[in-house]
């Protein structure tokens, strides 16, 4: 049967679906959105150049420890103290991002990063290595390649934020999963200083042109969050929209919430954990018995788990709330270290390869939390800070497996202190509610 109007009869079967238009026309409306264009910038930068400091790294550990005949322990401090340095500039990272653009932020670290590569591939001194290694690869890369994006991304996003740092996030792994074995095998075949060389070559080429495209907000940019697809709802006043934009807690405010200092201890045992393991992933490794390629190739793996890992627990809504998620993952984690520990045996490697990937996965969680709980405005600063503290695990767990093992040959009682430290996060992320509005806006809309 027909239907006919004033200028054109149709059946009913071709009658536009306008329920299925609708959702075309939201999701183009979406995908329009000027944010997506700077978190597939983050991202392309995430994987080039992010993890190669943040994954990469241990591909390099055993050779430069024969080639300075250093201890695991004089090694590891390299890697250590670059993490530690984040506590330095953690909180004056987080400062500049939030006052200033991005960009020239992205290009400082960039340079720093690839001329720090260059100059290591020819030196042969430990000390001048470790001070090039933290004054300029350290620094570049912990200003511009991690707090750096997750604030920028944290100020494009409200509707979508999770979406958005997961898809952030999980590029880093991304770039760990290939690069891993790309850099042992360059490794093998031309040796560690020509790697490094090219590597630096390689961040400078990639950082400078990408982080055009990296625009610190979208207010910089002429765009009203608050009038954009991000917004939760569309204010229909000046008034509301105040409300709405006063609702990020600041600095002080947050810190006299009880979540904050849960999600601080929990952030700072997990990064210590994972610090320490990736430090000294492929000596581990070859302590439970597989040589240096082998190992690498099982920490690519790791990643390869990791990487739908992250885009499960990052994007997938169960109704179940986050904190749960991200304790649940440092649960896995947790058992993970205890089959390696204390199960003899060929696959307990494959369990830990597993449960550290599961722990990666949800790891996205703990950012995307921090920004859901305390807005966008002072987002960077309150990173930063929380920077400053974990960074000291992040230096001493290193540290403290290779003396370990230089004084017992086994990695065992370090990684049992790890499992505590892991489940104690676990339970610290469990208890990590959604902490009440600031007082000043319970005051306003009270």
């Amino acid at each position: 049967m027909l239907r006919c109007g004033t200028l054109l009869c149709v059946s009913p079967s071709e009658a536009p679906n306008n329920s299925s238009l609708s959702t075309v026309a939201k999701l183009k409306e979406t995908l329009a959105y000027p944010g997506w264009k700077v978190v597939g910038a983050c991202s392309f930068l995430a994987i080039f150049c992010g993890s190669i400091f943040v994954y990469g790294f241990p591909v390099f550990f055993l050779h430069i420890q024969r080639d300075l005949e250093l201890s695991s322990a004089s090694t590891s401090l390299i890697f250590a103290l670059s993490r530690g340095e984040a506590g330095i500039a953690g909180p004056i990272t987080g400062w500049i991002v939030d006052k200033f653009d991005s960009r020239p932020i992205i290009i400082f670290g960039g340079l720093m990063v690839g001329g720090g590569l260059v100059i290591l591939s020819v030196v042969h001194t430990y000390w001048i290595f470790l001070a090039v290694f933290i004054g300029m690869v350290a620094v570049g890369n912990n200003t511009s390649f991690g707090q750096t994006f997750l604030a920028v991304i944290n100020r494009w996003f409200i509707k979508r934020k999770a979406v958005a740092m997961t898809l952030v996030i999980t590029s880093y792994t991304i770039g760990g999963a290939f690069m891993v074995p790309l850099l042992s095998r360059g490794v093998e075949a031309l040796g560690w200083r020509a790697v490094l060389l090219y590597t630096g070559i390689f961040v400078v080429v990639l950082s400078i042109p990408t982080s055009f495209f990296i625009k610190r907000s979208p207010e910089s940019v002429g765009i009203d969050i608050n009038l954009s697809p991000e917004a939760p709802a569309i204010p229909e006043s000046a008034a509301a929209r105040a409300r709405v934009s006063e609702s990020d807690f600041g600095v002080k405010e947050a810190f006299k919430t009880t979540t904050f200092w849960l999600m601080l201890t929990g952030s700072s045992l997990r990064i210590s954990v994972t610090s320490g393991l990736l430090v000294h992933a492929i000596p581990i490794m070859a302590w439970k018995g597989l040589n240096e390629q082998s190992g690498a190739d099982l920490v690519a793996l790791l990643f390869f788990i990791a990487i739908p890992a992250r885009l499960f627990f990052g994007l997938y809504n169960s109704g179940l709330q986050t904190r749960f998620v991200l304790s649940m993952g440092m649960a896995f984690g947790t058992l993970g270290l205890f089959i390696l520990v204390f199960v003899d045996s060929g696959w307990s490697v494959y369990a830990f390869v597993a449960g550290i990937a599961l722990l990666e996965g949800a790891t996205t969680l703990n950012w995307v939390l921090m920004g859901q709980y305390y807005g966008r405005r002072n987002f960077a600063t309150i990173i930063g800070i929380i920077t400053a503290v974990y960074s000291v695990g992040m230096l001493a767990s290193p540290l403290f497996l290779g003396w370990i093992f230089d004084h017992t040959g086994t990695y065992r009682v370090g990684l049992i202190v790890f499992i505590f430290m892991c489940a104690i996060s676990s339970v610290f992320f469990f208890f990590s509610s959604r902490p009440p509005a600031p007082l000043r806006m319970q005051r306003q809309l009270g």
